[in-house]
């Protein structure tokens, strides 16, 4: 039994990882993105939606990366 639950542990720690990667991803780009909306002096749609994309996808990997963590925490 202690196998299987080092295997699941060691599999959830590598989706962990993914999640905090995508976290990072999407936050980063949607950083440079509002910066670069910043600069400009008219209103660009498409970066505008780029930048919600990214903003919608964050919040979706923030929401995997919580019930991950839930997950964890009731294995243990």
């Amino acid at each position: 039994m202690d196998f299987f639950n080092n295997k699941i542990k060691k599999y959830q720690e590598k989706k962990l990882d993914e999640i905090l990667f995508k976290i990072q991803f999407h936050q980063s780009t949607k950083k440079e993105l509002k910066e670069k909306m910043d600069k400009l002096d008219h209103e660009d749609l498409k970066l505008r939606k780029d930048i919600l994309y990214h903003d919608q996808m964050a919040e979706i990997w923030i929401a995997n990366e919580k019930k991950l963590r839930k997950q964890m925490t009731e294995n243990q």
